[in-house]
Order: structure tokens, then C-alpha cells, then sequence
């Protein structure tokens, strides 16, 4: 049922179909290929500046020794100055005594202020147990012998007939 015609475009068109995906096929093994050149220069340029980081840090930790050993004879230097600086048994002993006196005072004060508090807590509960002990307000009764009038509302319109729905909303909002 097909007709040459149609038989022979859709032919055409699977062929340049397929020089199109070998094209891309090719293609991309060359984008390939110059993806893995780039990466290995990448890499070289990398290994390079690398080893030039390298060698900067021998360097700079050769310096650093030879700074630390004249350190070290500073440092022995002022070691035995502090020897001199040490703080002596009584020098001590005042400033810990001095720091306890302190802390008596503070402890002083804070059971001042816990006093206080105390005694306006006890305050407040005496308050409450005297609001407590007199009723909150009138009780409320009830009396079934007076009669609400309801006002008669009606949803309905009263140019139509009266329907089922009608009757049964009628009754209970009586």
C-alpha cells in the first residue's frame, strides 16, 4: 500500500540520519581527544608549579631553623629571669584571703536577697489565700418560668408553595 514516493523519502531520510550520527560519532572522538591533551597539560602545569611551591617551603622552613636556634638562646635567656618572677608563699596566701573576704560579702549579700524574696513570696501566698476564700461571683439560676419569645424568621419566599423542607424547618425553629 505504500507508494514508491514515500518509500524512497523515507529512505533519504534514514541515510542522512545516519551520516549525521557518524558525524557526531567522529565528532566527539576528537572533542575527546582534545579533552585528554588539555587534561595532561592541566596536569604537567599543575606538577610544576607544584614542585616550585615545594621548593619554596625547604626554603622558608631552612630560615625558620635557623631563626628558631637564636630564639632558643633568647628563650634560655628569659627563663632564668622568671625564676626571679615566681610570686612567694605569703604573696599568695594574702590575695586568697583577700579573694575569700570577697566572696563572703557576695554570699552575704545574696542571702539578703533571698530573704527579701522570701518574704514576698509569703506575702503573696497570705494574698491569695484570702482572694481564694471569697466566692468569684453570684451564682446564676436558672428559672424555667420565664418564656423567650422567638421572633418568627422565615427563609422561605412567600410567593411559592410551602415544601416538605418548608414544614420541617418551621418545626424546629419553634
Amino acid at each position: 500500500m505504500e507508494s514508491p514516493k514515500a518509500t524512497t523519502i523515507l529512505n533519504e531520510i534514514l541515510q542522512k540520519l545516519s551520516k549525521l550520527t557518524k558525524e557526531d560519532e567522529l565528532a566527539q572522538g576528537i572533542k575527546e581527544e582534545v579533552i585528554a591533551e588539555n587534561l595532561s597539560e592541566q596536569v604537567k602545569e599543575d606538577n610544576q608549579e607544584a614542585k616550585q611551591e615545594l621548593s619554596e617551603e625547604v626554603k622558608q622552613e631552612a630560615s625558620e631553623e635557623s631563626e628558631l636556634s637564636e630564639e632558643s638562646t633568647e628563650v634560655e635567656a628569659e627563663e632564668t629571669q622568671l625564676m626571679e618572677g615566681y610570686v612567694k608563699t605569703e604573696e599568695f596566701e594574702q590575695k586568697i584571703s583577700s579573694l575569700e573576704a570577697k566572696m563572703a560579702e557576695l554570699m552575704k549579700k545574696v542571702d539578703e536577697d533571698l530573704g527579701v524574696a522570701y518574704k514576698d513570696k509569703k506575702m503573696m501566698s497570705e494574698q491569695i489565700e484570702k482572694l481564694s476564700a471569697e466566692p468569684a461571683a453570684e451564682a446564676i439560676k436558672h428559672s424555667p418560668e420565664t418564656e423567650v419569645n422567638k421572633a418568627n424568621v422565615s427563609f422561605r419566599n412567600p410567593n411559592r408553595p410551602i415544601s416538605t423542607l418548608d414544614r420541617v424547618l418551621e418545626r424546629i425553629s419553634k
